[in-house]
């Protein structure tokens, strides 16, 4: 590669990354602590959360029975999904659509003791802030979200693939290289060694981040220029699976038969776990059931089985292996999640995402490091810049930790699907008022970078600290919560470890600037 084609990459390769570091900030950030999503849901809801299972539970017909004799208006083809008691999750999960005469639809969720099958208060939206954060994550909670992440991702795979190419010459020789005598060789270095050791788990994340959010774009276009527009014909070519389809006859039959079919897949699929029933046509006996099953530590985890509600009699059977373009988009989908791996591969993830953090965070000082020794450069607009990757990055940062806190502290009444997003960007905007008032001076500018990684670390470690206290004076959680509660303080000491530590280099680097700086004028005079 000649000079001039690599200097037009690298220019191309740094205002690609400022561009897109700040949603990219948001996407990693939220995207890692998202890894642990399930385990953030049992730890919001620690104090608050049902008691354990008991020996003997109410049979899955009985809280069919109860949903049906609220006689709610459920068309045949939206199903009623039922997730049945877990070691985990001790109690039944319903979800169902009803719909209005005037054809509005409303979202109903419910939750019944698995114990005595009453419906209990515990409600899944008094614990937000798993959910928040995914959506922070796929969408940034923003009309049209979706898409401009996908963009976003779309810009970030041709980054890794620009920045492939520009340490590809010099990629042996100098993979080890880390310099400490100045900040630019520092971010410099670092930037290329977090690149080049991440490179796979950037690959993977580029791409699927594409294949998920840009999905619905690209399936349009070769939906309507191959299959006219029929986009149910595109999926079923594809091979994925299909939901049943059905009718109401009008003819009644008892919920028992599910009983049935609960134990009959209990017993054909002994090393799977039942994630989920979806009750199509419920009561009726042109009824169906979807059996979603979930084979651990598998590439292609997902088992699809389908019963008559009529006489418990198997119907079909869907597993991804069956379609090479079906299997080939869940092997991502499971490389994006790394549920294949368990707890092991998500903290490895877990770790390799803060990375891609550092990554973005030395990237845009890089690009800061260039434009500030340049003389024609406008001092507002790279003021704006500085605050704006402050904001963005470090205010990422504090923004997450914020919603942390107002989980475990705000009041219980407080509606958290209102609060917790107010909180996380108002958090960032503090931040970005903050940098804006100290960034026209170089050295200022460094110590609020400084001042905002302190208070993230700070912020981090506060929920953490309080579950130990907590626990020290007797309020422990339950025995079937415990290990959830430690991954995630777990999770939470680890960022804030990562904020401090990068908070304390960051310092010692602009001291060392301004000794040099101070020698550098001594001389000069």
């Amino acid at each position: 590669m000649n000079k001039t084609t690599l200097k037009n990459l690298t220019h191309a390769h740094a205002w690609l990354g400022l561009i897109i570091s700040g949603v990219l900030m948001i996407v990693f950030v939220c995207g890692s602590i998202s890894l642990f999503r399930h385990n953030i849901i049992h730890w919001d809801s620690q104090y608050h959360a049902p008691d354990p299972l008991s020996e003997q539970i109410v049979p899955i017909s009985t809280i069919l029975d109860k949903i049906a004799t609220q006689e709610h208006n459920i068309p045949a083809h939206h199903g009623v999904l039922v997730s049945i008691p877990q070691s985990d999750q001790p109690y039944y999960y319903t979800a169902f659509e009803t719909e209005t005469a005037d054809g509005l639809h409303i979202d109903h969720q419910l939750n019944f003791d698995a114990n005595t099958g009453q419906l209990l208060p515990y409600n899944g939206e008094d614990f937000y802030l798993s959910d928040m954060l995914y959506l922070l994550h796929i969408s940034l909670l923003l009309p049209y979200g979706t898409e401009i992440v996908g963009v976003i991702t779309l810009l970030f795979f041709v980054m890794v693939m620009s920045g492939i190419c520009i340490v590809l010459k010099k990629l042996v020789s100098h993979f080890y290289q880390y310099r400490l005598s100045k900040n630019k060789d520092i971010y410099h270095d670092g930037h290329t060694l977090i690149g080049v050791s991440s490179l796979p788990f950037t690959f993977i994340f580029a791409l699927t981040g594409v294949m998920f959010n840009l999905s619905i774009v690209l399936q349009a276009g070769f939906g309507f220029a191959v299959f006219k527009g029929d986009i149910p014909a595109l999926i079923k070519t594809a091979g994925f699976f299909g939901q049943p389809n059905v009718e109401y006859s009008g003819n009644p039959v008892s919920n028992t038969h599910a009983n049935t079919i609960l134990k009959d897949v209990q017993e054909k699929y002994p090393n799977h776990k039942i994630a989920r029933l979806n009750f199509f046509a419920m009561g009726d006996e042109n009824g169906e059931v979807e059996v979603r099953l979930i084979e651990h530590n598998a590439l292609i985890p997902t088992t699809h089985v389908i019963y008559s509600l009529k006489d418990a009699s198997l119907i079909s059977e869907y597993h991804a292996q069956q379609a090479p373009t079906a299997a080939t988009y869940t092997v991502l989908s499971s490389l994006h999640f790394g549920e294949f791996g368990g707890i092991t591969l998500k903290f490895i993830y877990f770790i390799l995402g803060l990375g891609c953090c550092y990554l973005i965070l030395t990237g845009n000082l890089l690009w800061l490091e260039k434009r500030e020794n340049n003389r024609q450069q406008s001092k507002r607009g790279l003021a704006f810049v500085k605050a704006m990757t402050l904001a963005l990055s470090t205010g990422t940062l504090i923004a997450v930790a914020c919603s942390f806190i107002g989980a475990r502290f705000a009041p219980f009444s407080w509606t958290r699907t209102d609060l917790l997003p107010t909180l996380f960007f108002c958090a960032i905007g503090i931040s970005l008022l903050h940098a804006l008032f100290n960034s026209m001076q170089r050295k200022a500018i460094r110590q609020a970078m400084v001042q905002q990684l302190l208070a993230a670390a700070v912020l981090f470690a506060i929920c953490p600290f309080y579950d130990l206290i907590q626990v020290l004076f007797g309020h422990a959680p339950h025995p079937y919560l415990l290990l959830d509660v430690i991954l995630v303080n777990c999770a939470l000491l680890l960022v804030a470890l990562f904020c401090f530590s990068l908070g304390k280099h960051q310092h010692a680097t602009s001291g060392a600037s301004a000794s040099e700086s101070i020698t550098l004028k001594s001389s000069v005079s």
